[in-house]
């Protein structure tokens, strides 16, 4: 498949969930494009590696993330690692219902398909 033009596509969605007893229900919504897009190595491409990764965020109050976990793995450990790097640099706007900026989970997911 080398010379062979791939179009990759890693999609990057949002949901918000409740995973933190103790946590503010917040809205985390990502910052444009602050979370990158992965990189997919060619290797990954030609053996047709592809799958979907869920990942759980601690969205702190000044956007960050500051803890991250895989909650649903693709079934390929460089895939769900992959994703778990990307994710390390998503920003995130915070809005708290009772308008503190408390730090709150959110689930992100890292689609890996090759068309």
């Amino acid at each position: 498949m080398i010379g062979q033009l791939h179009a990759v596509v890693i999609a990057f969605t949002l949901s918000m969930t409740g995973f933190a007893a103790n946590a503010a229900e917040t809205t985390a919504v990502p910052k444009s494009d602050s979370c990158g897009t992965p990189d997919y190595p060619a290797a990954w491409i030609d053996d047709g590696v592809e799958g979907t990764v869920r990942l759980a965020l601690l969205v702190g109050a000044d956007g960050s993330v500051k803890e991250k976990k895989v909650v649903g793995s693709s079934g390929y450990r460089e895939l769900d690692k992959a994703s778990l790097r990307a994710s390390a640099n998503c920003k995130f706007g915070t809005t708290a219902k009772d308008s503190s900026r408390a730090p709150g989970w959110t689930t992100v997911q890292y689609e890996w398909v090759v068309n």
